[in-house]
């Protein structure tokens, strides 16, 4: 633990390690914390730490080691080489989880141009390690090599294979501006479900739209992005997103070969934030997505707030917990994704927040052409009707983008 960390941040960050360990498929047998005025450039951890572990290790305490910081290529090969084992990062840990998680074509492409970029510079440490120990090694975060002499034709290997992925996902980001272009001619607004992993965003679009992503209790249980259209209270339609969870110390990596998916929440008109109010961490949770969300540029994009998981928690623990994130995101919703609690109220503050730049119409609908208000209806709002010589007029709101539609229609414009 370094200065400027807190014993609560470090005891969650570890419990949060375990969580990445076991869904990755390890088993955790320990954890232990050092406080340490800085890191050591050569280990990571201190001499003394490192002889405590060596020990251990003899006594066939543990066959692998995860440090829940990123580590340079110099402190994990000199790690492995002191404990004779393998050492991984929080980084790999998450790498790993992806790998396993990633169904689609597109996320499989994401996960390995990721893979490759961490792998790269850590190619003189794995080699060094294989050349000790011996073998190639299989499980979590493997590395493997062929010989020192090789690396260079490795590392040639692996930039062919990173800007043949590049081209790749170039074009999977061209297919999405297309789905979205696809989306704009259909005239519905989107909105992009966000939270920290597991807070319940799968479950939350698989309730509203009856999607059937996957969704457990589990971190990065899903990875690929799944759109559906759900229909506001209004009976306007509206494309709801769901996307990656977000986690503290995301990897760069990550973030950078997930830009495609991540640009659904760049693109999206309406961010909808799903916080899990039964966790003890919600607060610091609620952080890390607003720190990703500044990264991504969408922090000022119109959000509605979700407070997730109210069913958890009784009725006394469940005020001072909406109380305490009512009071930073004023306006935020309760709701029970599961059981459907607060929905109504949820679509509501959808619908108001999703509106944007939107105009208000009076228009005259001559009778026989109801069409043309069913699509005011679906794409916008009506709020009054009154049938007068010669049709139906209307008075309503659509986007600018859509006002079009009805231009033949009006007979009052007006900016909202």
């Amino acid at each position: 633990m370094l200065p400027g960390t807190t014993p609560e941040l470090v005891r969650e960050q570890m419990a949060e390690l375990a969580d990445l360990t076991r869904t990755a498929g390890a088993e955790v047998v320990g954890s232990d914390i050092q406080r340490r005025s800085g890191v050591d450039p050569a280990h990571f951890i201190g001499m003394g730490k490192l002889n405590e572990l060596r020990e251990l290790k003899l006594e066939g305490a543990f066959d692998l080691v995860i440090c829940n910081d990123d580590l340079s290529p110099r402190q994990q090969r000199n790690l492995e080489l002191e404990l004779k084992i393998r050492v991984l990062d929080r980084t790999e840990v998450i790498l790993e989880i992806f790998a396993q998680h990633a169904r689609t074509h597109e996320g499989r492409l994401q996960v390995e141009a990721a893979r490759l970029h961490h792998l790269l510079p850590r190619l003189i440490g794995a080699y060094a390690y294989d050349r000790q120990v011996g073998g190639r090694r299989g499980g979590v975060g493997a590395r493997g090599g062929f010989g020192e002499q090789q690396i260079e034709v490795e590392r040639r290997r692996i930039r062919k294979r990173m800007r043949d992925l590049e081209r790749e996902i170039e074009q999977v980001r061209s297919q999405r501006h297309q789905q979205r272009t696809g989306r704009r001619r259909a005239e519905l607004e989107t909105a992009a479900i966000v939270g920290y992993t597991n807070a319940g965003k799968s479950t939350l679009l698989n309730t509203l739209t009856g999607a059937r992503v996957h969704a457990e209790q589990r971190l990065f249980a899903t990875l690929d992005p799944t759109t559906r259209r759900v229909d506001l209270p209004t009976g306007r339609g509206l494309l709801l997103t769901d996307t990656v969870g977000f986690i503290q110390k995301l990897p760069t990596d990550l973030v950078a070969a997930f830009r495609a998916t991540l640009e659904e929440v760049t693109e999206a008109d309406v961010i909808l934030q799903v916080l899990d109010l039964s966790s003890p961490a919600a607060a610091e949770q609620a952080e890390t997505v607003e720190k990703v969300l500044a990264d991504l540029g969408a922090a000022d994009k119109p959000r509605v707030v979700a407070l997730n998981k109210v069913d958890l928690l009784g009725p006394a623990a469940r005020r001072r917990a909406v109380a305490a994130l009512s009071a930073r995101y004023p306006g935020a919703v309760a709701i029970s994704a599961t059981n459907k609690g607060g929905f109504a109220d949820l679509l509501e503050a959808v619908d108001q927040a999703s509106r944007g730049d939107v105009v208000n119409l009076e228009i005259l609908v001559p009778y026989g052409r109801e069409g043309v208000l069913a699509e005011l209806r679906r794409i916008g709002g009506v709020e009054k009707t009154e049938y007068v010589e010669g049709g139906t007029r209307a008075w309503g709101w659509v986007a600018r983008h859509a006002a079009r539609r009805f231009e033949s229609y009006r007979t009052i414009t007006e900016r909202a």
